[in-house]
């Protein structure tokens, strides 16, 4: 097991709330980035792996980001057609993998923030622009249908981020034992 599936673990990326797409992307980022953190563990032993996977998920979050803005317009256009040839049955069996790695990634990335203690008040931010942005960008439903499912989605991210923010708990609550233990 790689150091990245480790630390993955440890956060307890198990529980993570995903769809069986979403989760097989999951894995095909793990599989095809854990060589790349291990190098960059490697290279930074003095630093704290949590802050190295925080910033790993950071740059590889936004690059998911940029890919799947730059590929939005493209995707939807050819979702467009496929509804007017195939008919709205077929169509919906088309997958944007782009919007599938972004949600995995979200889902990792704001996970790891709990872990690290990152302010409630920026992740929430986060989950609530990508929501919007995700769902925006595929829905032709009613206003309100829009907010129900913006809001949604901003909730499946945050609990990413509790279950970082639990590990979080769990690892300072043991630090204060480790304290009174030496006292």
């Amino acid at each position: 097991m790689s150091v990245l599936e480790q630390q993955l673990s440890l956060l307890g990326i198990a529980n993570l709330p995903l769809d069986v797409k979403t989760r097989q992307q999951l894995d095909l980022f793990i599989s095809t980035s854990s060589a790349h953190f291990d190098h960059i563990y490697q290279q930074r032993p003095d630093k704290a792996l949590l802050d190295l996977l925080l910033g790993f998920m950071t740059l590889h979050h936004q690059q998911a980001q940029q890919q799947w803005l730059h590929q939005r317009t493209a995707t939807t256009k050819m979702k467009m057609v496929f509804n007017h040839t195939l008919g709205d049955e077929f169509a919906n069996k088309f997958t944007h993998q782009d919007q599938d790695t972004l949600l995995a990634l979200t889902h990792l990335w704001l996970m790891v923030q709990g872990a690290a203690n990152i302010d409630y008040s920026y992740s929430n931010e986060q989950a609530d622009k990508l929501s919007q942005i995700i769902i925006n960008g595929e829905e032709k439903e009613f206003p309100t249908q829009i907010i129900t499912n913006i809001e949604s989605l901003r909730c499946q991210f945050m609990q990413s981020y509790y279950l970082g923010k639990k590990h979080h708990k769990s690892k300072f609550s043991l630090y204060i034992k480790q304290l009174f233990r030496k006292v």
